[in-house]
């Protein structure tokens, strides 16, 4: 009998025709249902498109991407076979997919199977009846640049470690063995990280761009799912202010939230809950942002809001825990909402750190604080300074800074120092942290005489494995050992400028005297973080460097080596409401404390701005 041509299905009819998912892999095994998902038909269906030669999915966690991607390749096997790649970030993730979900797939949907020659092929290499699909990492080169291919997915493009070599870029690679292909296919998919990522940039190349609209139960008004349409009552509003930057109350007020969320139409405000929201996936539509006719090039955009397994209250939940803490609301833009993040918070104005003045005096510790911290940064020929009041929820206030010449300085300052409030309160700097990346030996020698105040410090330029801060034994030719703390230098500079975008009146504000010096503030905001080439890895990662090359950034790492202090004086388990009573305590002078005048440093025209 001759062979008979299967009848011409889409991605989404092939797939409820023919996908099984498999007990390994989903947790409802059985029959593909076009239903559970809705809105993937469209973004599978494209494929089938003869005018469409590339698409884009830019996407937020848990809405079926991966299973969309799936479907097509089995669509590729049963409908229209020809050589293919997927290319994954690393050859070892290639190798976990193609075990864990493609080989499912080939056992388990039945014109696939049919189609499979087992015998010709190997774990990155799947053979069948008409082509062949070639699994590959972004970081093997050499696979990416041999025989050409007719359909190519690149999936999370923006976990992709560059090539270094004298060829272009993995996408680029990989995109350069479509070329003879007229019917070709590139599918780019990922969730983002920044704006100059892949998958965000060529989003934005698209000819047309797709959001998921979906109608009101009330009002009938097609809307896309966005984060401003999740409410919660007023009183988890009150309460996640009140618990600002404190992560258990935020994880309290979290859960209460994840039980009382909605979502409010944008047109007559009515609210929507979980219970309607599957109806409205049903009757949902993919919708331009403009008319183009056979666009070559299309692009969609879905957040984790339209997974029918999370409800709004958990979306709701997991922005009220990230939202104080910069690395996890990145987290939460980029794999929730499914948008790259945009580095605004970090480059800060001048502007924006003077209006954070109070009216305290410089010299004068304000009424609410309940500690001193000091840190050194530690220079050729003197030292920068900077002692900082720290209260309630992390709220912190510069008391004064300056420039040193000499040790005996820096320890009439930190050591000898009497600090008060305009009511007479006496405070002294409990901790100050001191800069060992330069005159190392020194920096030992003079933490050694009061290890109980001063602790040698510096700065990794790397992440410490999601640790803020490690410590390390330093022996010392012929002294005592000592202990050095490494910090995570990176994440502490993102957080001063994360404190500094808040509110003046917020909790967890970072304030400043009144008559703040300029260059104080130009010292605060003289690094931004940017994204850099990693050469020994590959990869990009973020870094932070100078604005200008001769901008001087020295009251910036005092302001680190500061909050540092606090955060080893566990600022963030302290009390609300009351002041710890170590502070109380040292409202009254220690004996040691011999001088009855507040030792007043010179400060230097430089340090003034003059």
């Amino acid at each position: 009998m001759a062979w008979k041509p299967p009848a011409r299905l889409t991605v989404s009819e092939w797939a409820e025709a023919e996908r099984v998912l498999d007990t390994r892999t989903s947790s409802r095994p059985g029959p593909w249902r076009n239903a559970r998902t809705p809105y993937l038909a469209g973004m599978m269906d494209v494929f089938t498109l003869p005018y469409v030669n590339e698409i884009t999915y830019m996407t937020g966690t848990q809405v079926g991407k991966t299973e969309a991607i799936l479907n097509q390749i089995g669509w590729v096997v049963s409908q229209d076979p020809g050589s293919a790649m997927v290319v994954y970030p690393t050859e070892d993730i290639a190798r976990g997919v193609s075990k864990l979900r493609i080989q499912p797939l080939l056992e388990t949907s039945p014109t696939v199977a049919e189609r499979h020659i087992p015998s010709e092929s190997t774990t990155l290499e799947i053979h069948f009846w008409g082509g062949y699909i070639c699994l590959s990492g972004a970081n093997s080169p050499a696979s990416l640049s041999s025989k050409p291919i007719r359909y190519l997915w690149l999936d999370e493009v923006d976990k992709y470690p560059p090539y270094l070599g004298e060829e272009a870029d993995p996408i680029s690679l990989a995109r350069e063995r479509t070329k003879t292909y007229t019917n070709r296919k590139v599918v780019q998919c990922s969730t983002p990280t920044v704006e100059k990522g892949a998958i965000y940039q060529s989003y934005l190349s698209a000819d047309v761009r797709y959001a998921y609209h979906v109608p009101c139960p009330y009002c009938g008004y097609m809307q896309p799912f966005t984060m401003s349409g999740i409410k919660f009552p007023e009183q988890i509003r009150e309460d996640m202010k009140n618990a600002k930057g404190d992560p258990e109350k935020l994880r309290e007020v979290a859960q209460r939230a994840r039980a009382s969320s909605w979502y409010e139409c944008s047109r007559c405000g009515e609210a929507i809950t979980d219970s309607q929201k599957m109806s409205m996936l049903l009757k949902g539509l993919w919708v331009p942002d403009k008319d183009v006719e056979r666009p070559r090039h299309v692009a969609f955009h879905l957040n984790s809001i339209y997974a029918p397994a999370l409800t709004f209250g958990d979306v709701a939940a997991e922005f009220i825990q990230a939202k104080d803490f910069p690395d996890r609301l990145r987290n939460f833009i980029n794999s929730w909402l499914g948008e790259p993040w945009r580095e605004n918070n970090i480059e800060i104005a001048v502007s924006e750190v003077m209006r954070h003045e109070t009216q305290v005096p410089r010299g004068q510790v304000p009424r609410d604080a309940w500690f001193l911290t000091g840190g050194v940064d530690v220079q050729k020929d003197y030292m920068v300074w900077e002692v900082r009041a720290w209260g309630r929820g992390a709220t912190s206030w510069l008391v004064d800074c300056g420039r040193a010449e000499t040790w005996d300085s820096i320890a009439s300052i930190m050591d000898r120092g009497i600090w008060r409030t305009d009511d007479s309160r006496v405070f002294h700097v409990r901790l100050c942290l001191v800069d060992a990346g330069f005159r190392t030996d020194e920096v030992y020698a003079f933490c050694s005489k009061r290890p109980d105040l001063y602790l040698p410090c510096k700065g990794s330029s790397r992440p410490l494995n999601g640790k803020l801060y490690t410590v390390t034994n330093i022996d010392r030719q012929g002294a005592a050992p000592m202990k050095l703390w490494i910090h995570d230098s990176g994440y502490w500079k993102g957080w001063v400028h994360s404190r500094i975008a808040r509110e003046p009146g917020e909790l967890g504000a970072w304030r400043v005297f009144a008559r703040c010096p300029k260059d104080y503030a130009e010292q605060i905001v003289a690094e931004r973080k940017v994204m850099a080439l990693n050469r020994r890895t590959g990869g990009y990662e973020e870094v932070w460097e100078k604005v200008t090359s001769h901008a001087a950034n020295h009251f910036l790492d005092t302001a680190v080596l500061n909050a540092l202090a606090a955060e080893l004086l566990q600022i963030r388990y302290m009390d609300a409401t009351e002041p710890p009573k170590e502070t109380k305590a040292a409202e009254t002078p220690p004996p040691a404390a011999k001088k009855p005048e507040r030792y007043r440093p010179v400060v230097s025209d430089w340090v003034m701005g003059r």
